[in-house]
């Protein structure tokens, strides 16, 4: 077992954390899929409204690699296929029927016996493929690909955290099954990643086959991003897998039973949360079906997934196909009257702008309100401070801006672990996350020769 502290990042004080409570939810009358929240992924749609579907039906598949299908979280009728600006797709409503039925694969004999090449071949026929992701950019990986190693990340310490070891509750054979098929998949390990000072877990505790990480300092430390460069830093071709601690259950599930798993635990937080706890579902479940519609959407923002990198959504829409949490976030609109006179007793400052920075309150109260408008970047120093891998953020977001792809890449776009707290800390209110966004794709689509 190795030990690591990660020193530099920021716990961003919020209220309404979720309890470590897991109550099993209801069964939904709607789920839902986005095929605009994968990264770099042209979707086909394959279904249209008034379809039948079961769960593991492809939806719809990725137009550069036919072969990566996104399967159905529910068993029922396509009810709506919602399309944005230019007939762009933007989420696949599915309302489930009286019973669940399952899309059957067959499992040849014993898991754990199968070769590379089969078990590559039922992930992706049965779509679990998708539950994958590969460092550098988090894109799901290629079919053909052989990674350096597969991490499993099991732990959060983002801002209104989700506890992993709930979700791992009545499925520890699952998930050491499938860190065994996941052995299979790589020339390297496959770690186990946990944060110092978690809740104990039956299942990580016991789980061999793996190499475990502990972690411990502010966030980033538990995102998997930041302890992917500090166990297997990034090399040129080099490419390591990830997959989140109940998608690997999933892919456990999925060898024993044969038919791709929909359960999803998933936690509800924040302020504006009438009830904060883990809940026991289904994959692609609104947050206004889990709070009873107790949700203003005037008043709320609702994201899927961490507060400071994830989607906003509405809270009619599904949760995101990786995400574990929904956290719901008070509207800044509302005008504060000689708002910047006051000393600020309550407000969250990172570099004490406020007299909240050096007399924290128990119960912060943060708003989605930027306090003023983007203006000249200044360089300060700021990011550095809270940047948990080894890169100049300012310096490669000018980098980006002028499109200079070698200085991108010389600058560590590669290691940059898109965590959100540049955009947090700026006091020029830069939106690094989107322009670190861009550069991606206009990096990857010269290197792909688009």
């Amino acid at each position: 077992m190795a030990s690591y502290r990660i020193k530099r990042g920021y716990d961003v004080p919020m209220s309404g954390a979720p309890e470590r409570v897991l109550e099993d939810a209801p069964r939904p009358k709607m789920v839902s899929l986005r095929p605009n929240e994968f990264r770099l992924v042209k979707p086909k749609i394959e279904v249209k409204e008034g379809d039948s579907v079961s769960i593991g039906t492809p939806l719809f598949h990725d137009r550069a690699r036919p072969e990566i299908r996104f399967p159905s979280p529910g068993s029922g009728v396509v009810r709506e296929v919602r399309r944005g600006p230019r007939r762009v797709c933007e989420e696949i409503v599915i309302e489930l029927g009286a019973e669940d039925v399952w899309v059957e694969h067959e499992i040849p004999g014993d898991p754990r016996a199968l070769d590379r090449g089969k078990i590559v071949a039922l992930l992706v026929e049965s779509g679990a493929w998708t539950l994958l992701r590969s460092r550098p950019f988090s894109r799901i990986p290629d079919v053909g690909a052989v990674p350096d190693g597969v991490f499993v990340a099991a732990s959060d310490s983002s801002p209104l955290a989700f506890d992993p070891s709930l979700a791992m509750e009545g499925r520890e054979q699952d998930f050491q099954l499938g860190i065994d098929l996941l052995g299979k998949l790589t020339n390297g390990k496959v770690c186990l990643c946990t944060m110092d000072g978690a809740p104990g877990c039956a299942a990580f505790d016991r789980a061999t086959g793996c190499e475990k990480h502990v972690f411990r300092g502010p966030y980033p430390a538990g995102q998997i991003e930041v302890q992917i460069h500090r166990v297997l830093p990034h090399r040129k071709e080099r490419q390591v897998w990830f997959a989140g601690a109940e998608d690997v259950a999933a892919i456990g599930e999925l060898f024993r039973t044969g038919c791709y798993s929909p359960v999803k635990t998933v936690a509800v937080g924040g302020e504006m949360a009438s009830r904060r706890l883990h809940f026991r579902t289904r994959r692609g479940v609104s947050v206004d079906f889990l709070l009873g519609g107790d949700v203003s959407p005037a008043r709320t923002r609702v994201v899927s997934g961490n507060v400071l990198t994830g989607r906003r959504i509405r809270t009619t829409s599904g949760l995101g196909h990786w995400d574990c949490k929904f956290s719901l976030v008070p509207e800044g609109d509302e005008p504060e009257f000689i708002g910047w006179m006051k000393p600020g007793f309550g407000a969250v400052s990172r570099w004490r702008a406020y007299a909240g920075g050096a007399f924290p309150s128990p119960e912060p109260h943060v708003t989605t309100n930027l306090h003023g408008g983007v203006r000249a970047h200044v360089a300060t120093g700021v990011y550095e401070q809270v940047c948990a891998v080894d890169i100049l953020p300012a310096y490669l977001m000018k980098a980006i801006l002028v499109s200079d792809l070698e200085e991108m890449e010389a600058l560590g776009l590669h290691d940059c672990a898109e965590c959100g707290l540049c955009t947090f800390v700026c006091p020029s209110k830069i939106e690094f996350g989107e322009i670190i966004s861009s550069g991606i794709r206009e990096f990857v689509k010269e290197e792909e020769g688009e």
